[in-house]
């Protein structure tokens, strides 16, 4: 039940539990710059603006998504090598909400990955659902990003032309997590190592964890 005490309401248990519509100016003005912030991170992810992708984050953000896990700078220096290397994804975004709590925040954005790439002698369009699930915090005036955290609804992944060759079979599938099986094949025919442990619809209990402790972080 929430606490009132000099017009603020003080929640105890989720952040998705403090109410919305209730902005004061100022949570108006931070919620704009959180908004901004995190969609400009995913345009400079996708357009290879690397210099500026760095300053979205402050210097110990730590990331976690299917292909590794680390600091921002290793996420920067691996995100250079896959566009290089490999099919660049391109990230487009529905819904981003904010959960503001004095300097802390948390951003979700409802988020589709689209890749387009060769597989298996054949073009594939390979689309992944999921929410980015981000923290972050008002450092000398200034927002940055923490943290983010994929969390996984579900995939497909077809040929691009009506008479393509590709197919990926139950069985072929059924080896890798169901919220994101073709995002992990994909992953595994290109050579990489895939989380298998990462928050996902088909695994309440880790979106269960994953918000649990950003709620505690957040101090609501």
């Amino acid at each position: 039940m929430p606490i009132k005490y000099k017009n603020e309401v003080k929640y105890m248990g989720m952040f998705y539990e403090c109410p919305m519509g209730e902005n004061t100016p100022e949570d108006v003005t931070d919620k704009f710059n959180l908004r901004e912030l995190v969609e400009f991170e995913r345009y400079c992810r996708d357009y290879m603006l690397w210099d500026q992708l760095r300053t979205c984050y402050h210097d110990d953000a730590h990331i976690v998504v299917s292909w590794m896990e680390g600091t921002i700078d290793e996420f920067i220096e691996g995100s250079r090598h896959l566009v290089t290397t490999k099919a660049p994804a391109k990230h487009k975004i529905f819904d981003t909400l904010v959960w503001k709590h004095g300097r802390r925040a948390i951003v979700e954005c409802i988020t589709a990955i689209q890749i387009r790439c060769e597989l298996d002698d054949d073009l594939v369009d390979l689309s992944t659902h999921t929410r980015l699930h981000y923290r972050a915090e008002k450092r000398n005036g200034i927002w940055k990003l923490l943290t983010m955290d994929a969390i996984y609804e579900k995939d497909t992944m077809k040929s691009a032309f009506t008479d393509g060759s590709f197919t990926a079979s139950r069985e072929e599938l059924a080896q890798y997590r169901p919220t994101y099986a073709n995002m992990m094949l994909r992953q595994v025919k290109y050579g990489g190592h895939p989380n298998g442990e990462l928050a996902g619809e088909d695994r309440p209990e880790s979106i269960t964890q994953l918000y649990e402790s950003s709620s505690n972080w957040l101090g609501v």
